[in-house]
């Protein structure tokens, strides 16, 4: 069920960040699709009873291309979707500095920032779109 709630909001993310997010969403979407199926076998791989290193190594590739964007953006939600995404880098660290730590909360905590990162990409194109039409029309 989960699962299937992820690929329902991922792709209705793409279809907004398509239709109305610009060059900015665009490059979003290449990045989430591109991070998505990367990540199908990379968890393939793993286990999370350990640090799951090429799991890591997608999300460290999805958070250097989200603060790419970000950097090379005029927008804010950009900012909010790195941010978010380097929460989920920083999971993978912890468990790589502590061995103990729980293989149940270090799936959920890694797997659980995805969620927020697309919302604020949908709300942050919304908010985009009404600041440029509220300058088109002055007081």
């Amino acid at each position: 069920m989960l699962a299937a709630f992820f690929w329902l909001l991922t792709l209705m993310t793409c279809a907004f960040a398509i239709c109305f997010g610009g060059r900015d969403g665009r490059l979003l979407v290449l990045i989430s699709v591109t991070a998505a199926l990367l990540t199908i076998p990379a968890q393939i791989v793993g286990t999370w009873h350990a640090p799951q290193l090429w799991l890591m190594v997608v999300d460290l590739g999805t958070f250097i291309a989200l603060l790419w964007l970000m950097l090379n953006s005029q927008r804010y939600w950009p900012i909010w979707a790195a941010a978010c995404q380097l929460m989920t880098v920083l999971t993978h660290v912890v468990t790589l500095l502590l061995p103990d730590f729980s293989d149940r909360i270090y799936a959920g905590l890694s797997t659980v920032w995805v969620i927020p990162l697309m919302l604020f990409t949908i709300i942050g194109i919304e908010l985009d779109r009404k600041a440029m039409h509220d300058r088109a029309y002055p007081a």
